[in-house]
């Protein structure tokens, strides 16, 4: 009887044990800011405006486009126009670059 109840207050004891050992899982985070929220908007509103934002799965920063060309929208249409015309445009899987054809 008494091994019985030595045996008993061993088991009870590890599993005491055990569980207060799982209790403390996962730490608690500290989840305490030390800017407003104001701050990290203008944050936001920064790095948006300087193209740091990473976006989709790869995390290529974000680009803004600009206007780079000089030319006008009636010369592009006229150059078109003309490439369409000597047959520029019309290409399949083979023939890139397309050919005068």
């Amino acid at each position: 009887m008494k091994t019985f109840v030595s045996a008993l207050i061993l088991s009870a004891s590890f599993i005491g044990a055990a569980q207060a050992g799982e209790l403390d899982y996962p730490p608690p985070l500290n989840t305490e800011s030390t800017v407003t929220r104001a701050q990290v908007q203008q944050e936001l509103a920064a790095a948006r405006a300087n193209g740091e934002l990473a976006f989709g799965e790869e995390g290529y920063a974000a680009t803004s486009f600009t206007h780079a060309s000089d030319k006008t929208r009636s010369q592009v249409q006229q150059e078109l126009a003309a490439a369409q015309a000597n047959g520029l445009t019309d290409s399949g899987e083979l023939d890139y670059p397309p050919v005068q054809g």
